[in-house]
């Protein structure tokens, strides 16, 4: 694994500074909000004194800590190299075309959110009948435009 990019963090510094752990050498471990184990590594600089940027940097007294998920940045980087590939970059070409189109008219145009039934069989029954409406709206406009082609 690369070391973690953790200039992006600190890339407001004028300063060449390097990072070093906060609390050891073992990251802390957090459950979120949905009690999702979380762990991440506190990191500090090692000295922020002389920079000119440090009012912009940070509002701390002391110097500037970031807080690095390691795993995060791994699970970044395997998404990174896979979107990267060849594969990858077909399939998101693929994405861009076919489904999300769909999905931006029916949240943005059409007011949708959210499921209004449970269950797999009655969520997938709500899905054909939003896809129904997006062909018969398509259809209808097609025909339109036809129609008005037509009468010119």
């Amino acid at each position: 694994m690369d070391a973690p990019r953790t200039d992006r963090c600190l890339g407001r510094c004028a300063l060449q500074i390097f990072l070093i752990p906060l609390s050891g050498e073992n990251p802390e471990t957090k459950a979120t909000a949905t009690a999702f184990p979380q762990s991440a590594r506190p990191l500090h600089c090692f000295s922020c004194e002389g920079c000119p940027l440090k009012e912009r940097c940070t509002k701390a007294a002391g110097n500037r800590e970031v807080v690095v998920s390691l795993e995060r940045l791994l699970y970044q980087k395997q998404a990174r190299d896979i979107l990267r590939s060849e594969e990858g970059y077909a399939l998101a070409v693929r994405r861009m075309t076919e489904p999300e189109s769909v999905f931006g008219q029916l949240k943005n145009n059409r007011g949708f959110r959210r499921f209004l039934l449970r269950g797999m069989e009655k969520v997938t029954s709500q899905v054909g009948w939003l896809s129904l409406a997006h062909n018969l709206l398509k259809q209808a406009a097609n025909d339109q435009k036809q129609r008005a082609t037509f009468l010119q």
